[in-house]
């Protein structure tokens, strides 16, 4: 299969990529992962779940008979939500561009000029916008989040269910509960990325992104870049031989 264009003119429009067919699958299995990691987590927290009344779904999924709904929700968060996560993570690391992808959110210089620019601009010192690269401030500061949050959620939840599942009394109790410090402030860091995610997409601006993701597109109209991102849309149409 060909490599999508980076900009192309279609209907009278221009349009850049903004979503590989291949990041657009790791977004849905992270998005997925995410949200059943960060629902059952709660349910666990909050002790949900001590009755049968999932008993049909969790005969269905090879839990043993009569498991109480607290052993589906543990299951699904132990296993299925990271394993989702993982795939997503694992996806995103392989079909990171070089030039545009994860390595953007390492220059920390380039992130901090442009939030003082932005800075500006919201408080009236800059009369226009300021060009901006492929990642914006806050997205690198998300991504940095998701990143930490991540980490934190793995390395700790590793000696967690080795405990759990496998009976591998490997932790005495006071590291156990260090541990599970990590866990619950890993989940607050990771999960407080979920929803900030989910308002950015939503936000009136960000539409014609959402769109692209939602409906398999991946393009995104050139307006939209010129508005948020100039400094990369400028770069790609030039790359691909076009004018800004």
């Amino acid at each position: 299969m060909a490599a999508r264009p980076l900009y192309k003119k279609e209907g009278g429009k221009e349009y850049i990529l903004r979503f590989k067919p291949v990041t657009q699958l790791a977004h849905w299995f992270l998005l997925v992962g995410m949200t059943l990691s960060f629902i059952t987590g709660l349910a666990m927290f909050f002790k949900f779940g001590e009755k049968n009344i999932l008993d049909g779904l969790g005969l269905a999924l090879g839990l043993p008979a009569n498991p109480t709904s607290a052993q589906l929700i543990s299951w699904l968060h132990d296993w299925i939500g990271p394993a989702l996560m993982l795939i997503g993570v694992l996806i995103v690391l392989a079909a990171s561009d070089k030039k545009f992808g994860l390595r953007e959110i390492t220059k920390v210089g380039e992130t901090v000029n442009v939030l003082t620019e932005v800075a500006k601009y919201r408080f009236g010192r800059r009369k226009d916008y300021p060009p901006t690269p492929f990642y914006h401030p806050f997205q690198v500061l998300w991504v940095w989040g998701v990143i930490v949050g991540l980490l934190l959620l793995g390395i700790s939840g590793l000696f967690l269910v080795l405990e759990k599942w496998f009976y591998m009394m490997i932790l005495p109790p006071w590291w156990r509960l260090f541990m599970s410090w990590l866990h619950i402030i890993g989940a607050f860091i990771f999960f407080a990325a979920l929803p900030i995610h989910f308002i950015m997409a939503i936000f009136p601006t960000n539409w014609p992104m959402l769109k692209s993701q939602l409906l398999l597109r991946g393009y995104v109209e050139k307006e939209w870049w010129m508005a948020h991102h100039k400094a990369y849309a400028e770069e790609a149409i030039k790359k691909a031989g076009g004018s800004p």
